[in-house]
């Protein structure tokens, strides 16, 4: 059973050795993917460091 011809260069395209990793072989869109997941883990870090900060220095009671 052989391999679809389009399989065939995606796996020549993904085993290629070259210093590119490979989440990022696919292209400008795995780039944007990529950015739009680096984004999103810095704006979750963000809001942990601030719902931690918030809880621990809570605003005094008068």
């Amino acid at each position: 059973m052989a391999l679809p011809e389009g399989l065939a260069g995606k796996m020549k395209t993904f085993q290629a050795h070259n210093d590119m990793p490979v989440f990022l072989k696919g292209g400008p869109p795995d780039k944007v993917l990529f950015g739009i997941t680096v984004g999103l883990c810095g704006l979750g870090l963000v809001s942990i460091v601030h719902m931690i900060y918030t809880m621990g220095f809570a605003k005094k009671k008068a």
